[in-house]
This record gives C-alpha cells, sequence and structure tokens, in this order.
C-alpha cells in the first residue's frame, strides 16, 4: 500500500524490542503489542496513519511517531488517548503501560536482564500471571503484634495532636482560594462591565466543525500539496458562552478585532467563579478560574508564566501555582492568543496544549482577521472553536433605537447611505460611534472613501469627542495632550506591550544617550547627602564647643570628592557607550561608578591640585573623617555592579545567600568578600575615628564601637530587596520604594544611635552625655542616609530622573500620574489596577502615528 510520496506503509511501523536500546526495550514490548493488538485490527483500509492518530489523540506527529516507535517513554497521559485513538479500552492497557514503567526502571538502575533460550519470545506484558501461593517453610509472615500496636497508637496520638494545625492550614488555603476567585471575578466584571456601558448586544455564535473525511475508503495517502479541508460552519442558537464552554470544557472563542471577543471570555470566566463560590464561605471549591491575558508571554513554561501573572493579581507563589496544577484545580481562561510575539506562537501553542492535560478545562482567546492568526488557533486542537459573528442590521437598529434622539443624525446618515452599514458590524465600533456621535453631526459619516478611510475619519472624530468632554474639562492644549498619546502608543506598539505601568518606567524607555542622566545622578546625590552629613556635624561640633574642628578642610574634601564622583560616573558612561552590544551585560541594572580609577586619572589629578591650591590642611582629623565616610560611600555604590540597587524595593527578606550578579569566582564569592571587607574596615575605621576624637577615654571604647557597628552594617547588608507585583493604585510601586526607604534608615539611626549612646554611658558614667550624642548623631544619620539610599532611595531618584528626561524631551508631562488619570476620565485611556491601556488595540493601532499628522485629521478644538 504505497503513499503519495513513494513505497512507504501508510501506517507506522511494527516496533523492534531487539533493535532498542535497553533501557526503551520494554517500551518498544509494549508498543508491539498495541500495533498487534489495536491498529491492525481493523480492515486494512481503515487503519489510521500516525497523523491521523495524533490528530485523534490531540498531541504532535513527531511525539506520536517517536512513542509508536518505542524510541520515546511515553508518558502515561499520551499513552492513553493513543490507545483510545486506536479504539482500545484504557481500562485494560493502564496495568500493562505501569508493568512497562516498573521493567523500565529496573533496566536503567543496571538490573541484568534475565537470559532466554534461543528462540524463545519475550513475555507478553499483557499476560495476567496466576499467584503462586505463600505456603511452604519459611513463608510465614512475621507479625510483631506489640509494635505495630504501638505504631498504631502513636500515629494516633500524632494524628490527635495535628489535627488543629492541619484543620486551621485546610481552612486558611480554602480561604485563599475563595479570595484569589473572587480577585479574578471582579477583574472579569470590570472588562464585561465597559462593553455593555452604553447597550449590549447578545452575541451570535458559529460552531467550527473539522470536516468528515470521506466515507469511501482511500488506497492513497493524501498529497501533501493538497490541502486540508476547511472546518465547517454549523449555526446555533446558543448566545450564552458558558453553554457552548460546558459541552465539552474546552473551547477556543474567536473573532474579529471588535467583535467582542474579551467580553465574552470575561463572561465565562465570570460565570465560571460564581459556581467556584456558590457552596459557601467554608466549601473547597471544585476549580479555581483564573482570568489572564497572553499578551506577556515570552516563551517561558506555562507554569512560570502563570506563577508571574497570578502573582500581580493576589501575590501568589510558583509552588502554590505548581501544586494547583498537579490537583487539577486551575481553570485557565486566557484571552489574547494573538498577541503574543509572532516568535513564541510555536512554544506558546505546545505549552498551551500541555496545560490543558494538567488543568480540569481551559477557554482561549485569538482573532481571526489574517489567515496566519487562523491556522495558529486551530493548531490548538482544542474540543470546540466557536466565532462570533457580526450583528444582524435588526440589532444594530435596535442598539441605535436605544438612544433614539442623540443617534438621530447617524440613523439619518445611514439612510443616505445604505453602504455605511458595513462599518457598524462590531461591538466595538457600535461604542465608539455612539461616544463620539451622540448629540451631534454625523457629517463625517457621509463623506466618500474606502472602507478603511471612514473607519480612520470615526476613530479621529472620537478622539477630538474626548478631547471636548466637558468632565473632567475641554483640553485648553489638544496638540500637547495627542503628542503625550502618540508617544505612549507608538512607544508601547515598539516595545510589544499594552500596558503602561507608571512605577515601572525604566532605562528602556530612553536611548542610550539620554539614559547616562538616570545613571549618573542618583549616585552624585548619593554622594552629595552622605558627605554633606559629616561636614554638618563638624561645624555643630566646633560651634558646641565639643571638638576643635577644620570645618574648611572638611568642606574642600567633601566638594571634591562629590566633584570626583560625578566625573567617575561620567567617564564610566562614556566607556561603556563605546562598547559593542554584545559586551554590555546588565547594563539595565548596575551603577554608573564600574571602571577602574585609572580611566579618571586626568579628573582626579586636577580635583587634587585644585584643593592644595586652597591651602587647606589635608591631614586634619576632620578631612580624614569625610575621606572615611566618602570611602563608605563609594563601597555602597560599587554593589550597583554586583546586586540591583536601583531597582524599586517593594519587599525584603534578609538571606544569607542573596541572588547577586557577576559576583561569583567558582565556589567562593571572592568579590563580595572583598566588598565587604573594605565596607566593614571604612566603617570601623570611621566609627573608631570619631569615637577617639570625641570620646577618648576609656581607650577601649574606641575599637568596641568599631567591631560591633561594622559587623552589624554587614549583616544588615543581606536584606534582599524585590518587586510586589500586585500594586492597586497606579505609581504604587515607587510609593512603596519611599516607605521602605524611609524606615530603614531611621531604623539604622534608631540601633546605632542607641548602641553607640549605651556603650559610651556604661563604659564611662562620669562622661558628658552630650558628647555622647554627638557621636551617636553623626554615626546613626550616616547610617540612616547610606541605607536609605541603598534600599530604596537611589531607586526613587532614578524613577524621577527618567520622568523628568521624558518630559523634558516634550515625550510626557510632568505630572505624568494627573494626565493619565485625565486621560482615563476622557475615556481615551482605561485602568487596570496600577496599569493604563487604551480603549482597544485599534485604537491604539490609530494613535500610532505623529501629533501633527492626527491634529490635521481630527480638526479645530479648543
Amino acid at each position: 500500500m504505497a503513499g503519495a510520496g513513494g513505497n512507504r506503509p501508510k501506517g507506522p511501523q511494527r516496533p523492534d524490542p531487539v533493535a532498542a536500546a535497553p533501557d526503551k526495550r520494554p517500551w518498544a514490548v509494549l508498543m508491539r503489542r498495541v500495533y498487534d493488538e489495536l491498529w491492525t485490527a481493523p480492515p486494512p483500509a481503515e487503519r489510521l496513519s500516525v497523523r491521523a492518530m495524533a490528530r485523534e489523540a490531540h498531541m504532535a506527529v513527531g511525539t506520536a511517531s517517536q512513542i509508536f516507535s518505542g524510541k520515546k517513554a511515553p508518558e502515561l497521559a499520551y499513552f492513553l488517548p493513543l490507545v483510545e485513538a486506536l479504539g482500545g479500552d484504557p481500562g485494560e492497557w493502564e496495568p500493562r503501560w505501569h508493568r512497562a514503567a516498573a521493567q523500565a526502571a529496573g533496566a536503567e538502575a543496571g538490573e541484568p536482564p534475565s537470559e532466554r533460550l534461543p528462540g524463545v519470545e519475550d513475555a507478553d506484558p499483557g499476560a495476567e500471571v496466576a499467584a503462586e501461593p505463600l505456603t511452604g517453610p519459611g513463608t510465614e509472615l512475621p507479625r510483631y503484634p506489640v509494635r505495630r500496636f504501638l505504631r498504631a497508637v502513636l500515629a494516633g496520638v500524632a494524628a490527635v495532636f495535628t489535627f488543629p494545625g492541619r484543620l486551621r492550614r485546610d481552612r486558611a488555603a480554602v480561604k485563599m482560594q475563595r479570595r484569589l476567585i473572587k480577585r479574578f471575578m471582579e477583574r472579569a466584571a470590570k472588562d464585561f462591565q465597559r462593553a455593555g456601558a452604553h447597550y449590549y448586544l447578545e452575541p451570535r455564535f458559529v460552531i467550527l466543525e473539522e470536516a468528515e473525511e470521506a466515507a469511501a475508503p482511500r488506497t492513497r495517502r493524501r498529497a501533501r500539496s493538497v490541502r486540508r479541508a476547511a472546518p465547517e460552519r454549523v449555526e446555533t442558537d446558543v448566545t450564552n458562552v458558558r453553554a457552548l464552554y460546558g459541552a465539552r470544557d474546552e473551547l477556543v472563542v474567536l473573532g474579529k478585532p471588535g467583535m467582542g471577543k474579551t467580553t465574552q471570555l470575561a463572561r465565562l470566566a465570570h460565570a465560571l467563579a460564581e459556581e467556584a463560590l456558590a457552596g459557601g464561605d467554608g466549601t473547597d471549591p471544585a476549580c479555581m478560574p483564573v482570568y489572564l491575558r497572553l499578551y506577556s508571554y515570552r516563551g517561558e513554561a506555562i507554569e512560570d508564566w502563570l506563577a508571574a501573572e497570578m502573582s500581580k493579581i493576589q501575590g501568589v507563589s510558583a509552588v502554590l501555582v505548581r501544586s494547583w496544577l498537579d490537583q487539577h484545580l486551575l481553570l485557565p481562561v486566557l484571552d489574547g492568543l494573538d498577541e503574543v510575539p509572532r516568535v513564541h506562537w510555536r512554544k506558546c501553542v505546545k505549552e498551551l496544549r500541555r496545560l490543558r492535560e494538567l488543568c480540569p478545562g481551559m477557554a482561549v482567546g485569538c482573532r481571526t482577521d489574517e489567515g496566519d492568526l487562523q491556522r495558529l488557533a486551530q493548531s490548538l486542537r482544542a474540543l470546540r472553536y466557536a466565532e462570533i459573528q457580526p450583528p444582524e442590521r435588526e440589532e444594530v437598529e435596535a442598539f441605535l433605537n436605544a438612544n433614539r434622539a442623540a443617534l438621530a443624525d447617524v440613523r439619518e446618515a445611514l439612510k443616505e447611505r445604505q453602504d455605511l452599514w458595513q462599518l457598524l458590524q462590531s461591538p466595538m465600533m457600535l461604542n465608539i460611534i455612539c461616544v463620539t456621535y451622540a448629540n451631534r453631526s454625523a457629517d463625517d459619516l457621509r463623506l466618500e472613501g474606502s472602507l478603511e478611510d471612514r473607519q480612520s475619519r470615526i476613530f479621529d472624530a472620537y478622539v477630538g469627542t474626548c478631547l471636548r468632554r466637558e468632565r473632567p474639562r475641554p483640553d485648553d492644549a489638544p496638540h500637547r495632550t495627542l503628542t503625550w498619546l502618540t508617544w505612549l502608543a507608538r512607544t508601547l506598539t515598539d516595545r510589544k506591550e499594552q500596558v503602561l505601568y507608571l512605577d515601572r518606567l525604566d532605562l528602556s524607555w530612553l536611548s542610550r544617550r539620554e539614559a547616562m542622566l538616570p545613571k549618573i545622578v542618583p549616585t552624585v546625590v548619593m554622594a552629595s547627602c552622605s558627605l554633606g552629613v559629616p561636614v554638618l556635624w563638624l561645624a555643630a561640633a566646633n560651634r558646641a564647643g565639643v571638638l576643635h574642628a577644620d570645618v574648611p578642610a572638611a568642606a574642600v574634601v567633601a566638594l571634591a570628592m562629590v566633584a570626583n564622583t560625578a566625573t567617575q560616573a561620567y567617564k564610566s558612561e562614556e566607556h561603556f557607550l563605546t562598547l559593542p552590544e554584545e559586551t554590555r551585560v546588565g547594563e539595565k541594572h548596575r551603577g554608573a561608578l564600574v571602571i577602574p580609577m585609572v580611566n579618571n586619572g586626568g579628573a582626579m589629578m586636577l580635583i587634587l591640585a585644585l584643593m592644595l591650591l586652597t591651602g587647606v590642611n589635608l591631614a586634619s582629623s576632620s578631612a580624614f573623617v569625610v575621606g572615611l565616610a566618602y570611602l563608605w560611600v563609594s563601597t555602597t555604590q560599587w554593589e550597583g555592579a554586583l546586586t540591583d540597587v536601583f531597582s524599586p524595593v517593594e519587599q525584603l527578606r534578609w538571606t544569607w545567600r542573596r541572588s547577586e550578579r557577576a559576583m561569583s569566582d567558582g565556589v567562593i564569592p571572592v568579590k563580595r568578600m572583598m566588598l565587604s571587607a573594605v565596607m566593614w574596615m571604612s566603617i570601623g575605621l570611621l566609627t573608631g575615628l570619631v569615637v577617639h576624637l570625641v570620646c577618648p577615654e576609656p581607650g577601649w571604647i574606641a575599637p568596641v564601637a568599631a567591631f560591633v557597628l561594622g559587623t552589624f552594617y554587614i549583616f544588615g547588608n543581606q536584606f534582599e530587596p524585590s518587586l510586589q507585583d500586585r500594586r492597586p493604585r497606579p505609581n504604587e510601586g515607587i510609593r512603596r520604594t519611599v516607605r521602605f526607604s524611609l524606615v530603614h534608615g531611621f531604623a539604622g539611626l534608631a540601633v546605632a544611635a542607641v548602641f553607640v549612646t549605651t556603650l559610651i554611658a556604661l563604659a564611662s558614667p562620669d562622661q558628658d552625655l552630650r558628647r555622647a550624642g554627638f557621636v551617636a548623631g553623626l554615626l546613626g544619620t550616616l547610617v540612616a542616609v547610606v541605607r536609605g539610599f541603598r534600599y530604596g532611595g537611589l531607586a526613587v531618584v532614578r524613577h524621577w530622573t527618567i520622568r523628568a528626561v521624558l518630559a523634558h524631551r516634550g515625550r510626557t508631562p510632568y505630572r505624568y500620574g494627573r494626565f493619565l488619570h485625565t486621560a482615563e476620565q476622557r475615556v481615551l485611556l482605561f485602568r487596570t489596577d496600577s496599569g493604563f491601556f487604551f480603549p482597544h488595540s485599534l485604537v491604539q493601532r490609530h494613535l500610532n502615528t505623529t501629533a501633527d499628522k492626527l491634529m490635521e485629521r481630527v480638526g479645530p478644538l479648543p
């Protein structure tokens, strides 16, 4: 039976256990039985090909071929559907699979195969083996009744004592699951309530079913050039998406842009969530519907993506997500398959197929206005496809009659131009027309042009109407507003994103040259604040008579060190701009001070010469205090090359093993140890010098204070910051970072000040406590400033510098948050928790232009 491509058999080859590898031989024997008992059972004309088997079993063709040949160990989730596709009984074949798995495990463990006589076939793994009676001498089982009784008693006691804890843990888990379901239900409700704000159209669906193969037996395989028949479109009276999903527990919702796919998936997620919560507060939900969008998928494992997305909603850990998947609890409702970048399509489809095996059900939404997107949706091989149909003319008329007086001119335009009905073939366009032409002239609809030109004019009129809205007030500078909106649309499109998170603005929103300033400013600000503290302290101590300080020398050294920090940072960024693209690893997160000092040698010599020209005493103790403070600050800034000190800090944990970059030289973290040693030495020397200058007696106070304070700081430096994805308000991440910076700084101030004051008071009771207060004030304030910048302060300064650069370039306003809220009130943007997005991808695509071009089309505005 030759195929179309040559003398090849139609179906799979019969597996040969002798030719298989030793660890794959049990699987080859098992698949040979499948071949002999199931595949060869039907007449030759009715036997399935490998492609047909893979389609029936919902797996890739290559996977089915490797499993059937015995080259790949079949997982039970793949083996049983394959048996079922061939007409076998899964309950009969599952024990055979387990026996083959046990034999394969023995082969991998190195157990020698049993020797057989020549000509003797392998034993049938499916044959039932009679159990031999356990009789005869030596077969009596040891009973040990006392030991078994004691074990049972101990197990019962342990169960009784641990029952309250297990009960509380189970109740907490149920509460968390129900809280998460409610969160997703609220999110879904927001989406479909936006669509029904004006008038909701009842959807019409068409079921897409695969065309049945011809009943006549085929003796030849279909040629590769012959395309598979298009799916048959079956009309249905069902308008409830929940009913469509319930028939198969698997659904792919298709439709052209604006047809309401997101609305229908949101309704489905809301209905599933209501059913999951129907049992009451203390009831364990049977499943957990999760409503997510796929636009953020970038080729990772589907479990990791689910954990990352769910943590944005409720802060769920990856371990918990995997445990729910193992228990078949998660029921994903995923919108925006078409929004996944094209390079990740194949991986996304593969992961979604695998996810379907781990979940009790699944629903996916995808656009179908392009042939590639149709093939992408079909590659999911779902059990049911439902396509949303455009609204009929009677439904459109009912929509317009619902607001008859406001849309009177639109109805007149439709009577004059019958070809305008093509523009009203989606709920999204109907809502936009309702917002745009309510109580105003619809002359734009009467203009000549192609369908695309007319749709573009409707979007132009929509933007103009939104800018004229009385709430909050008509825009007095529309060109400036359009400049900011078009830049946002262009940037999100280029970044392949749809949501703007204000607190996640980073260096990637700037060009390489523009990103220099946000890298330099935080280090200079930190150096200025930190070195200003000892100068002010020396001036106050000198005025109070506690210490005879050389304040001019300290001020000159502080200014010189700040200038050196600025030049070093600038030279560093200039150096990295000249490097090739592939060598700039980690440029997004690293600090500015990373090149050797020798590259800044000229600037350092000039600064030193200017210091000498001032005539101040650089060998004074005051200059040494400022110099040691500069060394402390510099080592903290150098951590930017090893740890992420410039990202927002939204939660902290103390750990011995911090996740750091470019740190470990082999097994021992040499760079980290060297940096910590330099930091400890600078803190110790500064503490010892200050204590010795202010409280010289007794002499042991200075080294003890230096050792304890330096060790405390190094141990406190093991806090690891991280982000928290759930942010209920815009710019919430920066607010949290400011709070963590202040709390960490004041905590360091309190601990250092209390320790130094207590130590001096106990060591020298007759000592003037005012001196102890001065020492505690300097050291505590320095700890507070440095730690505040280290844990959040640098990130806040960088964020506001990025905002300032964007505003200076005219891309955003200085008060960006207020502008985004105003755009939301004008219905130019929508908000989801802490992010903002355009009302529809078509609106974002329309605004993906320049403000000048858009202003010409929008027309005169106030």
